[in-house]
């Protein structure tokens, strides 16, 4: 086996860990989160079922792995022109961009736990794109790859955990 391919299933194996450890995270605090959902939404005079709000915290969770590795292989440089585009062209724009910035900026300290984790995710999915476009695959296969390798390790740490619990 040469380094090119041992390094590769180094980085993928990296990514499915990765997915994987976030899968189990989720079904460790997602039954508090549960109760305490339906706890607010009593509060607010909602009628929510314990399951309903289980399941939909679940197929949340899905859609961010998702969210996050559709947003990597589509188009980076666009999602950065994007967020970070034309927001100096003007003294007006420019302040509301500081203040948008540091709005978010003061988000993500308040957050932390919860951004390092989104950003754990991103870097992952990131070196696993890196290491399959290196390989030479197309982007629709980087896509299609990523995503069963990032799904499937989320679904099966969720399995393990629910499996040992």
């Amino acid at each position: 086996m040469s380094w090119s391919t041992k390094s590769s299933f180094l980085s993928l194996s990296v990514v499915f860990c990765t997915y994987c450890l976030f899968g189990w995270n989720v079904g460790r605090s997602v039954s508090s989160l549960t109760r305490s959902l339906i706890q607010q939404g009593k509060t607010w005079g909602w009628l929510l079922e314990s399951d309903t709000v289980f399941l939909m915290l679940h197929i949340l969770a899905g859609v961010l792995v998702l969210t996050i590795t559709a947003s990597l292989v589509a188009a980076p440089v666009a999602l950065i022109t994007i967020v970070f585009g034309s927001g100096f062209k003007s003294d007006n724009r420019a302040m509301v961009s500081v203040l948008w910035w540091t709005f978010t900026v003061v988000l993500m300290v308040c957050w932390l736990e919860y951004f390092i984790r989104l950003l754990l995710l991103l870097c992952a999915a990131t070196l696993g794109k890196l290491e399959l476009q290196d390989k030479g695959y197309p982007q629709w296969k980087v896509l299609f790859i990523l995503m069963i390798i990032c799904l499937g390790s989320f679904g099966l740490g969720l399995a393990v955990f629910h499996g040992y619990t």
